[in-house]
């Protein structure tokens, strides 16, 4: 702790237990309780404490208070657990008698612990303590122990939650403080694990849920961070009572029971089949009810040592919900469904799907697993593609009431999927993670079919028009990839014309601003797939809409102009233009005066990063005078009063800079003698002077000392790449200059502007380079803007403050 800090720690402690409860911010107290935490990376608990007698003195008044406050009692904890984690720490604090007191039976008694904070900060403390047998020992002999083990049927969740983790950490740390992290039998645990583990075994046969559902949790975070040979161990005393629950019914604790199975199945050594593992996960999948059976289906299929007959269970578990609509619904050319095994109780998942709350749950769980598992080569194998397809068009078609229905079962359907949203969104995101899937034809057709009717539906919510979209483009991408389905898949791509104009004229800005992603999306694809854009009235919308009222729509709009130009074979025939093909440097006017004029941030960022896409792929250079265009697109974005287009003007500045200089490389480096050179190859110097016609030394130097640190930043790292190369490997002034010094001189060459020819420029340029610290620069620039004021003496100062502030002002803590 530095001079200052210790001088200032009583003042604080003064503060903390004014009478007059000066501070009631609970982040004041996170902040010190992080700086302690910091200090004892540097320094030992015991000699903090010896150096500052001011902290044992803050707990010795805190305790004498009878009734504290309670932040600064939970404070207090959890700042004593911390010191006390060390053996120093543990052993001064002990002859103070500070734990026995703040831990000890005497806190019990107070009305404070009524409070679930305090509960909790106590649990914390301890967790932070026990760390060497000492503290363990204490567990015991202060009585300790027990009131851990009764907090575990604490009536505040917090609470509970929070003396897991204790329960767990306090068992392994009694196994592994004893030397028996490797024992093999239950008799072989210490004391102190034997009775956490008795405790839990008698909350486990209890006949109360409640008492189960906490054993469950307390077990799941041992298995948590326990070793393969304890798991062993552990497994052996539970597995018959998990077992004999599956019989039950109804099950106790049934999402809890999950949980715990999940847990366990991440030790190899009880794959064993001695250990019975699978077999009671196999009874789990038949037993439990369809939601908790599919979420430990899901945990298990992710598992690599999976048997192949429980993974096909599980397999089988998941799409049940699926095989049931394909069931009810007996469309598929009288396809009665796609499993062979129905593994959960066919009555319940009808049950749960007959009710519209469950139903939606159901189906959502069941479709957001398969969709992050349908990658999976064993998923994809055991089902039969085009079955589950056609059991997902089957579901978005109730979902907007074009389905057919043909029982009973059906009309439930109908009308608990009807007008769902998450369901929707869920299943379009299915098929959009199935399109990799080999179809036939027909089941290519039926699912392009979906698409269409979800694309067209002038009811779709744009959320799910988005994920409409989303799914088309993946199926469109899966196409171009494969020869096989590529007449499908162009029937579609040629049908989606007229409904992506309409969707352009879409009221909706949202609609407007998705469809508009969309064909960016496409036109980045590929040029065959992105023929669909040579339309002209198509692109005449777009264009249009570069001046559409909605700033995210003009911006999308700009980007999308910008991606269907970089590809020659979608630039449209205009007939304003009288048959001409549109050209980028057709929409310099258009996008400049949108850089120049909107009064929004998101278009002209956009503009700026599609001119540097075009320089990128080389599109500018064909521009006609295209130096001048460059020159007043980094004069004005350079300028702009928003911070992210100057960052995206730089990134301009950065593709040019790479260019030119490459090109001035290519002739200087000794290697590419005898090599053909490119015709556009220039010197170094000529490429300096090119960067300076365009205003480039200007804009990086403009933007270093720029009021917005990324944007200076971001120059800073430019111009130190540039330098060695400008500088021509000329010596660094010995006298170094920092950004007032940069501002001055920037001022007293623009009161020359005009003044002497680009080689001047240069060299005035080379030479402020040569002068200023660009490394130093960095440094400061790379802190945070707020360094400063996030120290702990601007802490501490805060705090004393407010004791001549008294109760009108509270600290204004960072």
């Amino acid at each position: 702790m530095d001079e200052e800090c210790s001088q200032l720690l009583p003042h604080v402690c003064g503060v903390l237990v004014d009478n007059r409860e000066l501070m009631t911010d609970d982040a004041i107290y996170e902040k010190l309780l992080d700086w302690f935490k910091c200090l004892l990376g540097t320094v030992s608990a015991k000699e903090l404490l010896d150096e500052n007698p001011c902290i044992p003195g803050l707990f010795q008044q805190v305790l004498s208070i009878e009734e504290a406050d309670h932040n600064l009692l939970a404070f207090s904890m959890r700042l004593v657990g911390v010191l006390a984690a060390q053996d120093g720490g543990f052993t001064y604090l002990m002859s103070h008698d500070v734990i026995q007191d703040m831990f000890g039976e005497r806190i019990y008694t107070y009305d404070t612990w009524n409070d679930a904070s305090i509960r909790r900060a106590w649990i914390q403390g301890l967790l932070s303590m026990v760390q060497h047998p000492e503290a363990l020992h204490l567990l015991n002999t202060g009585g300790m122990i027990d009131t851990i083990l009764k907090l575990l049927m604490d009536s505040s969740l917090f609470v509970a939650s929070a003396v897991n983790d204790l329960v767990a950490h306090v068992f392994l740390m009694s196994v592994m403080l004893n030397g028996q992290s490797e024992m093999s039998r239950v008799p072989d645990l210490p004391p102190m694990a034997l009775r956490i583990l008795g405790h839990l075994e008698k909350l486990l046969n209890s006949i109360f849920s409640v008492s189960v559902t906490r054993s469950l949790k307390a077990l799941t975070a041992i298995f948590r961070d326990c070793t393969d040979t304890m798991a062993e161990v552990l497994w052996s005393r539970i597995a018959g009572v998990l077992h004999s629950f599956l019989e039950q019914k109804p099950i106790q604790a049934a999402p809890h029971l999950e949980e715990t199975l999940l847990a366990v199945t991440r030790f190899p050594a009880l794959f064993n089949p001695e250990h019975n593992l699978w077999t009671v996960i196999h009874c789990a999948l038949k037993s439990l009810s369809p939601v908790q059976a599919g979420s430990l289906a899901f945990g298990i299929l992710k598992s690599k040592s999976c048997p192949q007959d429980l993974g096909l269970q599980a397999v089988c578990v998941l799409l049940q919900p699926l095989d049931y609509v394909l069931r009810t619904s007996a469309t598929d050319l009288g396809q009665p469904g796609f499993l062979d095994e129905l593994v959960s109780d066919p009555a319940m998942v009808e049950n749960l799907l007959s009710k519209k709350t469950s139903c939606v749950s159901l189906l959502c769980q069941c479709l957001s697993h398969l969709t992050e598992l349908c990658q999976k080569e064993r998923l994809a194998m055991q089902i039969p593609h085009s079955s589950i397809l056609s059991s997902l068009g089957l579901i978005l078609y109730f979902c907007i009431g074009q389905a057919i229905s043909s029982s009973p079962a059906d009309s439930h359907l109908g009308r608990s999927l009807i007008g769902s949203l998450r369901v929707q969104k869920s299943a379009l995101d299915a098929i959009g993670g199935l399109s990799p899937w080999p179809l036939t034809p027909q089941a290519l057709k039926k699912t392009y079919n979906v698409l269409t009717a979800y694309l067209e539906n002038p009811e779709t919510d744009p959320t799910v028009l988005k994920k409409a979209f989303q799914a088309s483009l993946k199926w469109l991408q899966a196409w171009h990839t494969s020869h096989e389905h590529r007449a499908e898949g162009r029937t579609f791509l040629q049908g989606l014309s007229p409904v992506i104009m309409k969707r352009l004229c879409s009221p909706s800005w949202e609609v407007r601003d998705t469809t508009l992603e969309f064909i960016t999306n496409l036109a980045a694809t590929d040029e065959e797939i992105a023929q669909v854009l040579s339309n002209a009235g198509l692109q005449q919308l777009i264009l249009d809409l570069l001046k559409d009222p909605e700033s995210y729509v003009r911006a999308s709009a700009v980007t999308c102009v910008g991606q269907i130009m970089n590809n020659p074979r979608t630039s449209p025939a205009n007939n304003s233009r009288s048959g001409e093909v549109l050209k980028c440097e057709d929409l310099v006017p258009n996008l400049m005066d949108i850089l120049l004029h909107d009064t929004e941030g998101f278009p002209r960022r956009a503009v700026v990063k599609v001119f540097t896409d075009w320089l990128r792929k080389g599109h500018m250079e064909n521009f006609q005078d295209w130096e001048l265009v460059l020159a007043q697109i980094l004069e004005t974005s350079c300028n702009d009063l928003d911070w992210e287009v100057k960052m995206n003007a730089l990134d301009l500045a950065d593709v040019y800079i790479s260019k030119i200089l490459e090109r001035g490389l290519s002739q200087s480096c000794p290697y590419t003698i005898g090599l053909p050179s490119s015709k556009n190859t220039v010197s170094l110097s000529d490429a300096l002077r090119q960067c300076e016609g365009v205003g480039l030394f200007q804009a990086l130097l403009s933007c270093l000392c720029d009021c917005d640190r990324p944007v200076a930043l971001k120059a800073c790292e430019i111009l130190l790449t540039l330098k060695p190369r400008l500088c021509n490997g000329d010596n660094q002034s010995s006298d170094l200059h920092g950004r007032d010094w940069l501002e001055h001189a920037m001022k007293g060459q623009r009161s020359q502007a005009g003044a002497g020819d680009r080689q001047q420029r240069t060299e005035w340029a080379t030479d402020v380079l040569k002068r200023i610290d660009l490394e130093n620069i960095k440094c400061f620039l790379s802190k945070s803007s707020d360094y400063l004021h996030e120290t702990p003496l601007s802490l501490l100062q805060d705090i004393k403050a407010t004791l001549w502030g008294g109760e009108m002002h509270d600290a204004d803590c960072y």
